[in-house]
């Protein structure tokens, strides 16, 4: 896939998450024209949104949850007034529910959390090395990637191995569904997510699903509505991202001088991994519905406006990162915006850092040599949001 196949102009007035020309390749030249002619732009695809595509007014923009409100929705092209797709908690909803749900779901994945975590995460990883071990050539993301966050989510939350497996095959039809798709990919899945409450409602356990059942929340306990819209925004945010992060980071460390940078002093790791996550951001935009007009960098956009926050351009935003296409072991990547910003940056991004350390760090131990073996087939843009790899085969040799 190549840029010309999409209109130069096509970003500034037809920017379509859902397009699926949109590609790895064409996608960054799309986002540096977008932000070379104005901050925020309005596309006409779904009945009108508006896009922000600069650093500094995204990050404004997530400041102000108030004015950009998460309630009505976080895809392009959704509202959850006139839709069948049910709200994701907390991040689709606004203070004071977005509070409670927040501190309820972030107890696991506190920074005091990890390191409770960590050998649970080295110990998968470990395994999933094994296998590639015993291949020889394997695929980064199915072999090596996938399996990490997945095993790692489901013991956070006390799902069983047959359990486990049921919810990936949902999360997975959920993930790769259309907008015309998504409401019976949803009620799949959520049906599914009910018997898993009710199972741990009638006979609670020690895990997290339990004590989210269970257990009183600022007075009282969550209703079965609320905690499926809590595990299906848990199950579906510690999918793709960590998969496309973990992908990313060893797709990266296969160039040779990032390689030997990282061989030669083993601190370097935290620095990669932050400019992966600048560089290749699983997470490139959130829908957000303003409240009352706004001015955007001399744009006016109207009360009632859907509104792309792009992060994935803003990380890549020269006035705030020189050379940005570049990756640089020497640049300061810490004020990426992979995560958000705001009341709804990723409560996940400590274990999402982690497993990309660790994964880092082992696969090295291990493989120190592997080389990528074959073409990389990127995702595109799934769910209208978000873009990793669909394959990056490699070898240990």
């Amino acid at each position: 896939m190549t840029v010309t196949e999409l209109d130069p102009d096509w970003g500034l007035h037809h920017f379509d998450p859902w397009d699926r020309r949109i590609s790895y390749a064409n996608i960054w030249p799309i986002y540096r024209e977008m932000r070379g002619v104005a901050a925020a732009h309005y596309s006409d695809a779904y009945d009108g949104f508006w896009s922000i595509v600069r650093y500094g007014e995204i990050k404004a923009a997530g400041r102000e949850h108030r004015i950009f409100s998460s309630a009505s929705g976080t895809s392009i092209g959704e509202h959850h007034s006139d839709s069948s797709t049910p709200a994701k908690a907390p991040i689709e909803f606004d203070p004071p529910e977005h509070t409670r749900f927040r501190k309820a779901m972030q107890e696991p994945f506190m920074p005091r959390k990890m390191e409770k975590l960590t050998e649970d995460v080295r110990e998968t990883v470990r395994e999933a090395l094994d296998n590639v071990g015993r291949m020889g050539s394997f695929d980064i993301v199915t072999d090596l990637a996938e399996p990490v966050p997945q095993d790692i989510l489901s013991k956070i939350v006390g799902f069983d191995d047959a359990t486990k497996t049921v919810n990936r095959e949902l999360v997975l039809k959920v993930v790769n569904a259309d907008l015309a798709d998504k409401p019976l990919a949803w009620k799949s899945f959520h049906n599914f997510l009910r018997g898993e409450i009710r199972l741990r409602q009638a006979d609670p356990g020690g895990d997290f699903l339990s004590h989210l059942c269970t257990d009183e929340f600022e007075g009282t306990r969550f209703t079965e509505d609320e905690l499926v819209s809590m595990l299906a925004a848990l199950a579906l945010a510690g999918h793709h991202t960590a998969i496309n992060g973990i992908s990313s980071v060893l797709r990266r460390v296969s160039r040779d001088n990032i390689r030997n940078a990282y061989l030669a002093d083993r601190s370097l790791g935290p620095k990669i991994v932050e400019e992966t996550l600048r560089c290749d951001p699983p997470i490139h935009l959130e829908a957000r519905t303003t409240t009352e007009e706004v001015e955007v960098d001399g744009v006016k956009i109207p009360a009632h406006s859907q509104v792309a926050l792009v992060y994935a351009s803003g990380n890549h935003d020269e006035a705030k990162f020189k050379n940005p296409e570049q990756f640089d072991l020497g640049r300061d990547a810490s004020q990426h915006l992979a995560f958000g910003h705001g009341i709804h940056t990723c409560f996940g991004m400590h274990l999402a850092r982690l497993e990309m350390n660790i994964a880092l760090e082992e696969t090295l131990n291990r493989f120190p040599h592997y080389q990528l073996a074959g073409a990389q087939v990127d995702s595109g843009m799934i769910y209208g949001h978000h873009m990793g790899w669909e394959a990056i085969p490699a070898t240990i040799e």
